[in-house]
């Protein structure tokens, strides 16, 4: 009787929750079945309205002989169109994979948003500095993550990737570095209007889910588990941790919109951006076969001042290699644990002697949105000359702004020979950090300058 009833149980739950996992692999869907959900799924993208660059195919840029011309030529080319033109040209790269995540079938629909040029101000929140991130090429990614509510694995049209699966998740890249995600969790059994509308950055491209279609990212209700820093969209540049209407401009009625394929719009206000695969997007890529002058010239090369203090590398942003699946998913929602933990090396002084700084730091991020994160250390201090030395410290972490920690913490430092409480800032620059800090208990200051691998 009891293996009966186990195997009644059994069946019951795999009806009722149709979406878990199976042994084995993730099942394959077809290309026809990838390309439904990649039309049903497709978002609404809502622009600045003095935005000038939009998403586009870089393969519409060969010429007649299948050549491709210098990054700057095709930057200024595109630069001439007038903005019905540029709409009219609009497209998305797509590719659509599946994953076992929690013990459930997830398919995940991933759009490549590239434009040809990034111009950007970064303006600093509690020092007063602009910073200009101005670059070629830019690719931000868009993920929306699905699950099966019923059978799903015979359909391959339009209307069935909408009711066999339903978002549970939206994920859109905001900026590289330490910046996280704009994300959207779906509650239980909430399903989402299609199109979902998707707001853009003005000249950043960074990306926000704009869930009730009111023009504007609202902390809570387009991204209602962010407790910690909140990056939006920042018309303005601001960095400040903290986020305020006033750093994006209102999307009314002047803004500028693009629809997907399956969109039932068919006039002027919303023009259709076409969908094409990633995978032949990259295959055409490696069959260039460029040599490396190519590659300078084609794609361009990261300055060494953007190497050292910036995080964007635009080697990789005209036609990414990763291969579709979640790892740069994944990756993007551990940015900030991951940007923050690591090896550490680096310099700064004992006793005017120049010092060599060793050692490893990890980060916790706490989920509260008050309480400060928690950043642990262990480092030796190689003097010119002199003894070893060594911290132990434990410090809260506290957020200014998207580049600036203040620090809180006690340690152990063999310099004093005696524990004590210590007060700091963390300046990021890139993969650069600049912290000054102060021991209490002696008054010993330490100013040093890191990065972290």
């Amino acid at each position: 009787m009891v293996p009966f009833v186990a195997l009644v149980v059994t069946v019951v739950s795999a009806l009722s929750h149709p979406a878990r996992a199976h042994a084995g692999p993730p099942p394959v869907l077809s290309h026809a079945q990838q390309l439904a959900l990649a039309r049903a799924y497709a978002p609404t993208l809502v622009f600045h309205p003095q935005e000038q660059y939009f998403p586009t195919n870089v393969m519409s840029s060969v010429d007649g002989d299948g050549a491709i011309g210098a990054w700057s030529s095709r930057v200024e080319q595109y630069r001439g169109r007038d903005t019905a033109t540029k709409l009219g040209d609009a497209a998305l790269a797509y590719r659509v994979f599946t994953r076992i995540k929690d013990d459930h079938v997830e398919v995940v629909v991933e759009y490549w948003c590239y434009y040809v040029y990034n111009s950007f101000t970064v303006r600093g929140g509690w020092f007063p500095y602009r910073v200009h991130d101005d670059h070629p090429h830019d690719l931000e990614r868009l993920y929306f993550v699905l699950r099966p509510v019923g059978p799903w694995s015979d359909g391959s049209d339009d209307s069935w990737a909408r009711d066999a699966f339903r978002i549970v998740g939206i994920v859109a890249n905001a900026h590289d570095g330490s910046i996280a995600p704009n994300q959207y969790h779906a509650r239980s059994r909430e399903t989402l209007s299609l199109p979902v509308h998707v707001l853009v950055e003005r000249g950043s491209h960074a990306m926000a889910p704009d869930v009730d279609a009111d023009g504007r990212f609202t902390p809570g209700i387009d991204s209602p588990g962010a407790l910690k820093a909140q990056w939006g969209i920042r018309d303005t540049g601001s960095t400040w941790r903290w986020y305020l209407h006033s750093f994006m401009d209102q999307r009314d009625g002047s803004a500028l919109r693009l629809c997907g394929p399956a969109s039932d719009l068919t006039d002027d206000r919303c023009p259709r951006y076409t969908l094409y695969p990633v995978e032949r997007l990259q295959r055409w890529f490696q069959d260039l076969q460029l040599t490396s002058a190519d590659r300078d010239e084609i794609v361009g090369r990261t300055s060494w001042l953007v190497r050292t203090f910036g995080d964007v590398r635009v080697e990789s942003l005209m036609v990414p290699s990763d291969a579709a699946n979640d790892r740069v998913l994944d990756r993007m929602l551990r940015r900030r644990s991951d940007s923050e933990s690591g090896f550490v090396a680096g310099f700064t002084t004992v006793d005017h002697s120049p010092t060599l700084v060793l050692g490893h730091r990890s980060f916790w991020e706490l989920p509260s949105g008050y309480a400060p994160d928690i950043l642990a250390e262990a480092v030796a201090l190689l003097p010119n000359g002199k003894h070893t030395l060594f911290e132990a410290t434990v410090w809260g972490s506290y957020r200014v702004d998207a580049i600036t920690n203040v620090l809180l913490g006690f340690g152990w430092f063999s310099e004093s020979g005696t524990p004590s409480l210590a007060v700091g800032t963390e300046i990021r620059m890139g993969k650069l950090r600049v912290r000054p800090s102060w021991r209490l208990s002696d008054g010993g200051f330490d100013a040093r300058l890191t990065t972290t691998f």
